[in-house]
């Protein structure tokens, strides 16, 4: 499992564009607070159609979930997947890693209801 105090830096070694944002952030951020740059972060490079970044975004967001503490898993879920939702709804949403596109899909699901 991925340690929370780590992420952060993980981000910023994969994603070189996001390096200098997440050195910015301490050890002892909040990984909401450090979800929430890579979110922001990975919706401007969707706005702006990089594609391979997108890609790179979402394969990072994956393996962050997959590998993660339950407090990572829950900022991918809260923070991540609901702030992209409303720009996935017509963009780049099949390039989400199926992981995180059956998360999204039961974020759907309960704002549908």
């Amino acid at each position: 499992m991925l340690p929370d105090s780590k992420i952060s830096q993980l981000i910023g070694l994969q994603i070189p564009g996001l390096s200098f944002p997440m050195e910015q952030l301490t050890a002892k951020e909040r990984v909401s607070k450090v979800i929430h740059t890579f979110a922001d972060y990975t919706g401007n490079m969707i706005r702006h159609e990089q594609i391979q970044e997108v890609k790179r975004c979402f394969t990072v967001a994956g393996v962050l979930y997959r590998n993660g503490s339950s407090v990572l898993r829950n900022a991918i879920e809260s923070v991540f997947i609901y702030a992209l939702s409303p720009i996935l709804c017509t963009h780049h949403r099949d390039m989400l890693p199926s992981s995180l596109r059956t998360v999204r899909i039961q974020h759907l699901q309960t704002i549908a209801l």
